[in-house]
């Protein structure tokens, strides 16, 4: 018997039958597409309006991915610095 991981693994039931399927998401990934119920959309929510233009940063951060927070906001100044020099 194959354990599952909520949000991770899916029970499918179909005309051909059922199965535990694994999406193959990352943590990053399922950050982002993991978020379900009332209760976590409204600390997306809290976390947007707290930190406006870094929340996506911040919202990896609070996921326990700072790593890959860093990693976005690097991405994001270097996409700034490249608007600014084409001006």
């Amino acid at each position: 018997m194959q354990v599952s991981i909520p949000k991770q693994h899916y029970y499918v039931v179909s005309k051909l039958g059922r199965r535990l399927v694994d999406l193959g998401l990352g943590k990053v990934a399922l950050s982002w597409v993991g978020v379900n119920g009332r209760e976590e959309r409204q600390i997306v929510e809290s976390v947007m309006d707290q930190f406006s233009y870094t929340w996506k940063a911040e919202w990896l951060r609070l996921k326990g991915l700072p790593q890959w927070a860093e990693y976005l906001v690097d991405i994001e100044q270097q996409n700034e610095r490249r608007e600014y020099s084409c001006v």
